[in-house]
């Protein structure tokens, strides 16, 4: 497996990319196992000696870009999305999301990517509540870095300190 990552390492950004888009875009989030993909990548960096630096840029961007996204529709449509397909299969998990959100603020952004339940919806529900741009923007940078390191640094490095 080691030997096949490394002939195709430059699949590792754009592979990266969409499972992070994947995990943080609202509604695709529910069925794609972004996280332990995540995970998994990790391991196989480490595994192959591939760089760590385009999957963690790859799973940075792509979570940005999907949270922006699910944050833009929120803004854009507002509460109406609770009456449109697929928003109102999802009517529990984005009322908690604003609860969730109405609680901490901006810093639910933050705190809300580390929460799995809470990932995809608290975008759109910052964008629901009308929050400006720039803090939402500010943090939903700031959790990106940290969540693509955090889950694909571990997998990478202990994998490459006993294979290595």
């Amino acid at each position: 497996m080691a030997q096949t990552a490394r002939a195709h390492n430059n699949w590792i950004f754009p592979i990266a990319f969409l499972v992070a888009f994947s995990e943080s875009f609202v509604g695709v989030s529910f069925l794609i196992p972004g996280t332990i993909i995540l995970v998994s990548l990790g391991a196989v960096i480490g595994a192959s000696g591939m760089g760590f630096l385009p999957a963690w840029s790859g799973a940075v961007l792509g979570s940005i870009l999907g949270d922006w996204i699910s944050y833009w529709i929120g803004f854009h449509y507002h509460h109406q999305l609770v009456h449109l397909w697929p928003f109102r299969k999802f009517e529990d998990q984005i009322e908690k999301g604003l609860h969730f959100f109405h609680k901490w603020g901006v810093w639910a952004i933050f705190i809300g990517r580390f929460l799995g339940p809470f990932r995809a919806t608290v975008p759109l529900v910052s964008g629901m509540s009308e929050l400006a741009f720039w803090p939402f923007q500010i943090a939903n940078t700031a959790s990106a870095v940290i969540w693509a390191f955090v889950l694909l640094a571990p997998g990478a490095a202990v994998v490459r300190h006993f294979t290595g």
